[in-house]
């Protein structure tokens, strides 16, 4: 695996041309520098350029942070500013992948409680039909890819049947970085034999990484050691499809993605297995398991 690059946008020679383009596309993640920005630019253009670096990083489907003066009070005062609260809230609406805060959780007084007020501003955000509405008429064009066409199939089909999460396995996470793309309306369990991938995927936009226990995906483990974060082993069925969705189906348990047994999942997929890129096949399949649509059976 090759180190991953985030590139830190404080300059305004960013915007000249072509250049935030280009390096959103040679970069991995983006990090939305506020308080730099604010020293290289005027204040009343920082807003402005945000959102153009969101939109930029969103349309190219790369994870992007913004970061820095998030609740800068907070250094100081158990509490935000009413002004500050608003500025969190508009990087969520804008679209963030994350917001982080810096100063006031690493040498602040309150290092708790702004942790806890800025994840309940997201929580609220998340919440509010406006924002939904506001990501429903922001949607990126797909790409002419088979990949693209089953991310947005699967995304139309969880709407359709209420699914509670669209499962998505990856070698290395370019399925699970295009579902985040279109910002689904439920989670997205990433599952990826490798941990690199598990916890680069762990910064975008609704993905709950899994990394199994197995190399390839997923079969004859016993349940109790099938997530085992500290070495892989190789699968000896990678073919039986029946197997991925089982575990597909424990994974989601297991991250409390589920919690009835007819709960549906749309599990997308790529055959033949551990072909990079290859997401040609959606399934959708209840929490109790493939063949288990009268809801009686459990995932053995």
């Amino acid at each position: 695996f090759k180190p991953c690059v985030m590139a830190k946008i404080e300059k305004p020679s960013c915007f000249i041309g072509d250049s935030l383009k280009e390096i959103v596309e040679l970069c991995d993640g983006i990090m939305v520098a506020r308080g730099d920005l604010g020293v290289e630019c005027a204040p009343e253009d920082v807003p402005l350029l945000q959102k153009e670096i969101i939109d930029e990083s969103r349309c190219q489907g790369k994870p992007v942070v913004v970061a820095t003066q998030m609740l800068e009070s907070m250094i100081e005062s158990p509490t935000p500013t009413r002004a500050e609260a608003s500025d969190v809230a508009t990087a969520i609406y804008d679209g963030a992948d994350a917001i982080m805060l810096s100063a006031e959780s690493a040498a602040g007084k309150y290092p708790e409680e702004a942790v806890a007020m800025q994840q309940r501003i997201i929580n609220r955000v998340e919440s509010d039909a406006h924002y939904k509405n506001v990501l429903a008429s922001n949607q990126p064009e797909p790409e002419n890819t088979p990949t693209d066409a089953i991310i947005t199939a699967a995304k139309q089909i969880a709407d359709t049947v209420k699914a509670k999460s669209i499962v998505c396995f990856s070698l290395r996470g370019s399925t699970v970085l295009r579902a985040a793309k279109g910002r689904p309306s439920v989670p997205i369990l990433g599952i990826s034999p490798f941990k690199e991938t598990a916890r680069q995927l762990s910064l975008s936009w609704g993905v709950y990484p899994e990394l199994p226990k197995t190399g390839t995906y997923f079969s004859n483990v016993d349940e109790d050691e099938i997530f085992n974060y500290e070495k892989n082993v190789v699968e000896e069925a990678p073919d039986d499809f029946d197997l991925v969705l089982r575990n597909a189906c424990r994974a989601a348990l297991k991250k409390g993605l589920v919690n009835d047994p007819n709960d549906l999942l749309v599990v997308t997929a790529g055959i033949p297995f551990g072909t990079p890129g290859a997401a040609n096949v959606i399934r959708v399949v209840p929490a109790a398991g493939p063949s288990c649509w009268d809801g009686l059976c459990r995932v053995d």
